[in-house]
């Protein structure tokens, strides 16, 4: 894996030295670092706006504009980007503050190797984890046509209609949870990433340090989930053999993750409502109150709202767990993020099987790009490593996905097609599915934007006056579509 590091330092000698720490720990961290280098605030601050940086190392005593300083304006231009902080026995207070600032961690100078590599290591799996959540990110309705149509450049027009943007909203957010100890509900579908939303909250966070436990509430019998959450003491119950400490208790200091909140039974609710409200509970069979500080991050696949109407779910637990909510889209409704994450699990699996495999055909993409996902992204996980088994070569095809992709995905247009092909084409319709509503309609509507944008030669403005289409729902389906508006014009 290849990575951008900046050191700043207004000690060359130091810079030169850390670089050196760095570029030893590269085969130990299985990375390689393309360094540069910044003698001051003001010259790092500049950079990171001129390219994107992964980790940048940071002294906070510097001349022209101090690290605190950069840190903060590094971080409102890439949340993504993971600083960490050199300093000074004597100057800790400095990284206790940059941390609540947004950096990831500090080192103490001199720099040692080890120290830096476990440090490193450890800030390269929280940006794997903000990194796997592309297609787990929520949806947002942010205005973005004025920068679309006020911009001259041409690749800026492609940043905001493809990915990057909803990057950019992704890390923007959890960036903001981090420095916060908001309990958060995530809902979404089952397999759209609602745990590794949880854990790059969590190991991004100043509690990143304490332990991040889970609990499926679905999968525990009613009659141990309080056991279960809070412990019990040894004769609570008939089989208590023993102590046990609940979760909550495990939790402490760190985050607990209440997956699948609306399977608990309403006496459960109570219970689980009275320990966020009051941070403190009561073993099963103890007459001792416990404290608690763990951070709540719950979530469902359950309609709430529907639940509380039928009154299974208390309205005052909801507004407790729902201070911060996170959607997450199903992966059908996110076609331009499949590319990447294919990608990374191609990379994961090429690993993890000691087999290489880096391309997947266009066909073999078009294809995926189509298919609704009833599994969202554990599904495409699945098929990746699948594909792993049947293929022998180093590229993804068309036959190594399975027949549920092959024989569901109607309309298939080939890349070497034209769009106005489209509607007469009939491969891979299999009779059980050709009638599906949804597939037709939106296959229609990408058509129709495909043509609406070739008749006006990319022209967002013309698009809209000509389509008879509202501006904000043309630019969202280019978007829901991967879509690029340049690719239909004269140029």
């Amino acid at each position: 894996m290849k990575l951008r590091a900046m050191i700043v330092d207004d000690e060359a000698e130091l810079r030169k030295s850390v670089a050196s720490v760095l570029k030893r720990i590269e085969t130990e961290l299985n990375v390689e670092f393309t360094l540069v280098e910044a003698s001051n605030g003001l010259e790092a601050v500049q950079k990171s706006t001129e390219d994107f940086y992964d980790l940048i190392l940071m002294d906070v005593k510097m001349p022209e504009m101090d690290g605190l300083t950069a840190l903060q304006q590094i971080k409102e231009h890439n949340p993504q980007t993971f600083v960490l902080i050199m300093t000074a026995h004597s100057n800790l207070n400095d990284a206790v503050i940059a941390i609540k600032e947004g950096a990831y961690d500090y080192v103490e100078k001199p720099v040692g190797a080890d120290k830096l590599s476990d440090v490193v290591k450890k800030s390269l799996e929280a940006n794997a984890m903000i990194k796997g959540l592309t297609a787990s990110s929520p949806i947002f309705d942010d205005d973005i046509e004025s920068d679309i149509e006020n911009s001259s450049d041409q690749n800026l027009k492609t940043d905001i209609v493809g990915q990057n943007t909803k990057m950019k909203e992704v890390f923007g957010l959890i960036y903001k949870l981090c420095k916060v100890e908001t309990t958060v509900l995530v809902r979404g579908e089952n397999g759209t990433g609602k745990e590794l939303v949880a854990k790059a909250i969590h190991f991004n966070s100043p509690k990143k340090s304490g332990t991040f436990v889970a609990i499926n509430c679905g999968a525990i019998p009613e009659n141990l989930m309080e056991s279960e959450l809070f412990g019990h003491e040894k004769g609570a119950f008939t089989g208590a053999i023993e102590r046990k400490i609940g979760k909550f208790q495990l939790a402490n200091n760190g985050t607990l993750f209440l997956d699948e909140i609306g399977e608990l039974k309403p006496e459960m609710q109570v219970k689980l409502l009275r320990a966020l409200q009051e941070k403190k509970f009561t073993p099963v069979g103890s007459n001792r109150e416990v404290k608690t500080n763990a951070r709540i991050i719950a979530a469902t696949n359950r309609n709430l709202e529907k639940m509380m109407e039928d009154q299974n779910f208390r309205e005052d637990l909801f507004y407790r767990l729902n201070v911060m909510p996170i959607f997450l889209p199903p992966l059908r409704e996110r076609p331009d993020d499949i590319v990447k994450l294919a990608e990374s699990f191609l990379e994961k699996f090429s690993v993890t099987h000691g087999k290489k495999m880096n391309r997947i055909s266009a066909e073999c993409l078009e294809l995926m790009k189509r298919y609704r996902w009833p599994g969202n992204i554990r599904e495409l996980e699945n098929i990746i490593e699948r594909a792993f088994i049947v293929e022998s070569s180093n590229e993804m095809t068309v036959e190594s996905l399975p027949d549920q992709i092959k024989n569901s995905v109607t309309s298939y247009i080939s890349p070497n097609q034209s769009a106005s092909s489209a509607s007469a084409n009939t491969t891979l319709i299999n009779s059980q599915n050709s009638m599906d509503f949804e597939l037709f309609k939106e296959q229609a509507e990408k058509d129709f934007i495909i043509q609406a944008l070739k008749a006006n030669k990319g022209k967002i403005n013309q698009t809209v006056a000509q389509a008879n289409i509202p501006k904000n729902t043309l630019l969202r389906k280019i978007r829901k579509y991967n879509l690029l508006a340049k690719d239909y014009s004269d140029n």
